[in-house]
């Protein structure tokens, strides 16, 4: 049985506090479509809030070995997206001890239950929609650490992918920027710069 969620979130409201922490050389995002954001993207340590990242996964409830590879080991997304039939996939990759690597499974204005991402035993509940410049997921899950979690993803210039999140568990809420570039971005930069 799907839990049904009971609030939605402004896009805007949600990340107003994430987005002033963009770094500045990001342009005004792009008109994305339903299939822009997929493919392979490396981490961009340099653009994305390390120590926010961290503080998040604290209080999203991750500890021990599970908190250590995302913070560590995550070195980049590989995202599935397609209209046809709609769903949303990403594959957080970890470059070594790849039993700990996670995927969830989104579909558009659906409810889906998949594992909890803090490894806790039970079902997290995720939704997803298409908000114009970019795809917003909402997760929550209950006890032990009630949680929401909404997180958007965004192109916002060529080859270079945003993600922002807002997470709200125990009376908390803590907001975080992740910043990616396109694999096949990285390699043509480098032979470039090799020539």
């Amino acid at each position: 049985m799907h839990v049904k969620l009971t609030q939605t979130y402004s896009h805007t409201a949600c990340l107003v506090g994430c987005r002033q922490v963009r770094s500045r050389h990001l342009r005004r995002p792009l008109q994305v479509s339903r299939s822009a954001l997929s493919g392979k993207w490396e981490k961009d340590k340099e653009n994305s809030d390390l120590v926010a990242y961290e503080n998040m996964l604290t209080l999203l409830g991750l500890r021990g070995i599970k908190k250590t590879a995302a913070v560590k080991l995550i070195n980049g997304l590989e995202i599935d997206q397609a209209s046809s039939p709609p769903h949303f996939t990403v594959r957080y990759v970890v470059s070594r001890m790849q039993f700990l690597q996670t995927v969830e499974h989104f579909a558009f204005d659906q409810q889906i239950e998949m594992p909890r991402r803090d490894g806790q035993d039970g079902t997290q509940t995720a939704t997803l929609t298409d908000v114009g410049d970019g795809l917003q997921t909402v997760i929550t899950w209950g006890e032990p650490n009630p949680v929401t979690l909404i997180e958007n993803y965004t192109e916002v210039q060529q080859d270079t992918l945003i993600t922002e999140a807002k997470a709200q568990a125990g009376g908390q809420t803590l907001c975080c920027k992740q910043a990616f570039k396109r694999k096949c971005y990285i390699l043509h930069h480098m032979l470039t710069h090799l020539a």
